[in-house]
């Protein structure tokens, strides 16, 4: 792949969309959860769940996936991902219960992991070197951007048309955003399929020490962020007598800070910001502001405000390990692969997340305050991630941090 002299904004920002429409499968479920509940009749412990089977096959397949990626072609990986993702929000539009919901989730999950381990690469072919930093750090911005918009319109269409007619309203959405971001992807200079075995590629990408790390520090970032996310709307309407309308709002809002901390992450990195120390001060504020979240004692004004510094210094985290895949890859076709190390991390933390949370908070009785222990226990594993991968970097030499080009 030859440099390109200039970046593609239009490719840039369609593979930003369709990361994004991939995420809002993550965010339409958290406001509309509690009306599932009642609908289908389960518990908060199966609630965990169901927000969590969505990244199950993504936590075990999503290395496999990376490889796939480089074997079928991206553009393909992409037209997948987006036709598995109309069939979950069809199956979970049309479930009686609890059981094909829980499915329509797991098939959503595979598209997401397909089409967001592919486009990593297709964001760097769309970008002059100079620009790289940059736009990795925009392309850290879909997860909050798709999760923020679909909670922001969930309490009007849930209102309009029920949880039921969001998952067909995404099912319909999904089809047109593919068709733009395929349109650009054709226009990118990306590689054929390749026709060399995608497991041992896979199993290559496992052994390097630095994807190992990425891997490590996004899966116990991730822990925290999204299990916040998930379960702000049930916390804030449980514990602090908050409206679900007013919970939604604030939650999307929330999620909504992260964006511009990715995009302040990402300008960081372009003007010379190490990895690392990006890394421990993100984690440390995510700490500070936790306890202040779920200790008893301030007022839900404080307590929301907390949630957006929270948000919004979570967000040096997503770039910085972004811009260390093309780094540590040791050739260009394990790119794919370390995204899918990457996505492999997130996709383990934010299962185990969500369930974790909810039965720490069961075992005490519904009191949140117990949800400390989970979520600075992993704030705990991120630093010390964040320290490892600061060491490794620090011993590589300067050639190996422009293999992408």
């Amino acid at each position: 792949m030859q440099p390109r002299e200039r970046t593609a904004w239009a490719a840039v920002a369609m593979i930003t969309l369709a990361g994004a429409m991939a995420s809002a499968q993550v965010g339409k479920l958290p406001p509309a959860l509690p009306l599932i509940r009642e609908e289908l009749g389960f518990g908060l412990i199966a609630g965990g769940f169901v927000l969590s089977l969505f990244n199950v096959l993504g936590m075990t397949l999503a290395v496999l996936f990376g490889g796939l990626a480089d074997r079928a072609g991206r553009a393909r990986m992409v037209a997948g991902g987006f036709a598995m993702i109309v069939c979950g929000c069809a199956l979970g539009a049309l479930s009686p219960g609890l059981g094909l919901l829980m499915a329509s989730r797991l098939v959503e999950g595979v598209g997401f992991v397909a089409i967001t381990v592919a486009l990593p690469y297709a964001m760097v072919a769309a970008s002059a070197p100079r620009d790289q930093g940059m736009t990795l750090g925009i392309w850290s911005i879909y997860h909050p951007t798709g999760m923020a918009v679909t909670m922001l319109a969930a309490p009007l269409l849930l209102n309009a048309v029920g949880w039921r007619g969001l998952w067909w309203l995404l099912a319909v959405i999904c089809p047109l955003v593919a068709w733009a971001v395929l349109r650009q992807l054709k226009r990118l200079d990306l590689p054929p399929p390749s026709r060399a075995p995608f497991l041992p590629l896979a199993l290559e990408a496992l052994r390097v020490r630095g994807f190992q790390l990425v891997g490590l520090v996004f899966f116990s970032y991730a822990f925290q962020w999204v299990t916040l996310m998930a379960w702000l709307p049930t916390f804030l309407t449980e514990s602090m007598g908050a409206d679900l309308a007013f919970a939604a709002l604030v939650t999307a809002l929330i999620v909504l800070a992260n964006v511009p901390g990715c995009l302040f992450g990402g300008a960081l990195i372009r003007r010379g910001g190490r990895p690392a120390p990006m890394i421990l001060t993100g984690t440390a504020i995510m700490a500070l502001c936790t306890l202040g979240i779920f200790l008893p004692g301030p007022s839900v004004a404080v307590k929301v405000a907390l949630c957006l510094a929270f948000s919004f210094f979570g967000g040096l985290v997503p770039p910085s390990l972004f811009t260390c895949i093309p780094r540590f890859s040791p050739s260009l076709r394990h790119v794919s692969a370390g995204n899918g190390m990457l996505m492999q991390g997130s996709a383990l933390g934010q299962f185990i997340g969500a369930p974790l949370v909810a039965a720490a908070v069961s075992m005490g009785g519904g009191d949140w305050v117990w949800a400390l222990g989970p979520m600075l226990g992993f704030c705990a594993l991120t630093m010390m991630g964040g320290l490892l991968l600061g060491r490794l970097m620090s011993r590589q030499s300067p050639a190996g941090q422009a293999r992408i080009v």
